[in-house]
């Protein structure tokens, strides 16, 4: 077996978290809301723990091969979002999704848009995400883990009973137990304001660092000539240096030019001077 039986269970309740939050992450990044996309009342999406857990079972034996590892998580999740949405649909009349105005859909359970993005989710998620996730877990003191276990299997195993109960319609009141599912609807409330808010606000600064660049770009465009010209400018004065002026104003290289010209000058008038001698 890949995993423990109480790694197995850890992972379950800890990919389903994860999964709620990108799926609250989604909505307020595309759809700029935040709603909790959860189908019980705590901060779980179950479909995710399984995807995931599925995922990990039949490839994490092929994690380095991507195009295996990308096609394979992109059927796996598909199959179970498939399954998933279609068994909610038959037997509580109610869709959590549908993409039946999406090209390339199944019965609007699945799609081929969203497929491709299962896949590219799951080789981040087996190769980038999982060991940050398991290293911990494989850390743990064995009993602190099914500690962890007890406390999580109550609460969700609450939660499902509650949400059965409402999705079914019964009347009957459950006691402590609705008191619980309240609490945790009430905690999931919490928390997707706090990661729905975080996502938009991340976003809006990523958004607005984005358009600061692009202006900084038209700005150096706009003035690219000009930046050139001044570059032009700056090499011509390192190649070619002004000539300095002593303290009469006058160029020390014309100085220096005229000095050697009479030097020459009288060198000629001496030469010619010998040779009329010489006559």
């Amino acid at each position: 077996m890949l995993f423990s039986i109480e790694n197995t269970l850890l992972l379950y309740f800890i990919y389903s978290f994860f999964g709620w939050c990108v799926e609250v992450i989604y909505v307020a990044l595309v759809g700029r809301r935040v709603e909790n996309r959860g189908f019980l009342n705590g901060p779980v999406c179950p479909i995710y723990g399984f995807g995931m857990l599925g995922v990990l079972m039949a490839l994490f034996p092929i994690q380095n091969n991507i195009p295996l590892l990308f096609f394979g998580g992109m059927f796996i999740c598909s199959l179970i979002e498939f399954i998933g949405g279609f068994a909610l649909d038959k037997i509580f009349h109610m869709r959590w999704w549908d993409y039946s105005n999406r090209k390339c859909n199944v019965g609007g359970y699945i799609c081929l848009r969203y497929s491709i993005m299962w896949g590219i989710g799951v080789v981040l998620a087996v190769r980038l995400g999982h060991p940050l996730v398991y290293t911990p877990i494989q850390k743990m003191n064995l009993y602190f883990k099914w500690g962890l276990i007890a406390v999580f299997v109550t609460i969700f195993t609450i939660d499902m009973i509650v949400t059965l109960k409402k999705l079914i319609g019964i009347r009957k009141n459950l006691g402590q137990l609705e008191v619980v599912a309240e609490n945790l609807h009430a905690m999931g409330d919490q928390l997707k304001e706090v990661v729905g808010n975080s996502a938009i606000v991340l976003a809006d600064k990523g958004n607005e660092l984005t358009e600061n660049v692009k202006e900084r770009q038209k700005e150096l465009l706009e003035h690219r000539d000009e930046l050139m010209e001044n570059l032009l400018k700056r090499q011509s004065t390192k190649i070619h240096p002004l000539p300095r002026l002593n303290k009469n104003g006058k160029s020390i290289r014309i100085e220096e030019y005229v000095r050697i010209i009479q030097e020459k000058l009288e060198q000629t008038i001496e030469k010619q001077l010998m040779e009329r001698k010489g006559r």
